[in-house]
């Protein structure tokens, strides 16, 4: 992951090229921040960290406690709330296997003026015995409610390892645990293969997809230097979301067409299963979700499954997870000018129209896949649509 460095306070927090995630070296930790969060003051120790967003009343504050000091992440955030003196409900959920602490509160300290502070807690257990995480996300009580989608965005964006990139947030996991496995039926390349999901991944799915779209309205509304930055965001978080829930369906189809793909290309079957996959989607019922600017235009990856309508980007993004959990690099690319979206492959050895993505090391060449036209082969582009300039990547780190 490409990185950029920036001075603060006399020492160096890292900022991903992915937009907004913030990096905690010293903790291990990141957040996929809403775009316009700027930090305004960090201890020099790292413990501390505050944020403001420029664009809106919002406010984040992170405390790092040390592993001795708590016995669990509902001590540390009980603690945290007390210091400064906020009411609160609390709940429990486990989240990366640990037991983790949610909390809606209230605190008169936050603001200087001592405006009355409203908004959502956290506390997660770092690995390696780093620490406990607090974090909390607030406004003045005034307009909480009015930003209560932007708030919880940012506890759901907390990431502690590799792993919580590629599956469903803290808070979207604390309101929609796992039920039960739901099985469904796919037909790829002539094959029935009869698979699962759990019984409320589309519900969740949906949810997030409705709060994170909401958020990104807020920049798109108001024609915000970041707007293609929280775009991206917005298809990013949804990706991070399918993947765990796509995880079984993936291995299931990988298994039922391996052989095929081996026997159709010995030398890169990896090639002949994103072939395959393509011409599946590019099958699919087309139907635009929505056609007001309220409301996402794009199905959940579970209800795709579950065989929903489906538009470019919602099968660009669901082929995308699959193939990365089938361990086959791939992206996604969006462009506002020819309002459309594409599958990206990465095969080096395969011929065809591809779009670069900067890696930091010279980047890579993903070969292109057309999800809405039928019968055409990854690397296929339209003609008005070849300006890569147009083209935005949107990737899981």
């Amino acid at each position: 992951m490409k990185k950029f460095f920036f001075l603060l306070c006399g020492f160096l927090l890292s900022v991903s090229a992915f937009s907004e995630i913030i990096i905690s070296e010293k903790f291990n930790y990141s957040i996929d921040f809403p775009e316009g969060y700027v930090i305004t003051d960090m201890e020099s120790d790292e413990t501390t960290v505050i944020f403001k967003n420029k664009y809106l009343q919002a406010h984040a504050l992170i405390r790092v406690w040390p592993n001795s000091q708590f016995k669990s992440s509902d001590e540390a955030l009980k603690n945290t709330l007390s210091r400064i003196k906020a009411t609160s409900d609390y709940s429990q959920a486990i989240w990366r296997r640990q037991k983790c602490a949610v909390a809606t509160f209230e605190s008169p300290l936050l603001f200087p003026d001592n405006t009355q502070a409203a908004g959502w807690a956290a506390c997660i257990p770092l690995p390696q015995q780093k620490g406990f995480l607090s974090i909390l996300s607030y406004a003045p009580k005034a307009v909480s409610d009015d930003l209560g989608q932007v708030l919880v965005s940012v506890l759901d964006s907390v990431l502690i390892d590799a792993g919580s990139f590629r599956e469903p947030g803290l808070i979207t996991t604390t309101f929609y645990p796992r039920q039960s496995a739901k099985s469904i039926q796919l037909t790829v390349n002539g094959k029935t293969i009869v698979t699962q999901i759990d019984s409320i991944d589309k519900e969740a799915s949906q949810a997030l997809i409705d709060r994170e779209f909401a958020v990104f309205t807020f920049y798109a509304s108001h024609n915000l230097p970041e707007m293609f930055d929280a775009w991206v965001r917005f298809y990013r978080l949804i990706a991070r979301d399918s993947m765990e829930r796509v995880k079984k369906v993936s291995f299931d189809v990988y298994t039922s067409l391996r052989d095929d793909c081996e026997a159709a290309d010995a030398q890169n079957p990896e090639a002949a299963l994103a072939q395959t996959l393509l011409y599946w989607a590019q099958d699919f019922n087309y139907e635009r979700k929505s056609s007001t600017y309220d409301k996402a235009d794009i199905e959940s990856i579970p209800a795709i499954l579950e065989g929903g309508s489906s538009d470019c980007d919602g099968r660009s993004l669901l082929l995308m997870c699959i193939l990365k959990n089938c361990s086959i690099d791939s992206c996604m690319f969006i462009s506002a000018q020819y309002s459309h979206a594409l599958l990206g492959v990465y095969l080096p050895d395969k011929m065809g129209q591809t779009i670069k993505v900067d890696d930091g090391e010279g980047g890579k060449e993903y070969l292109v896949g057309e999800t809405t036209a039928k019968k055409l082969t990854l690397g296929m582009m339209s003609a008005n649509m070849m300006d890569r300039q147009n083209w935005i990547p949107v990737e899981l780190p």
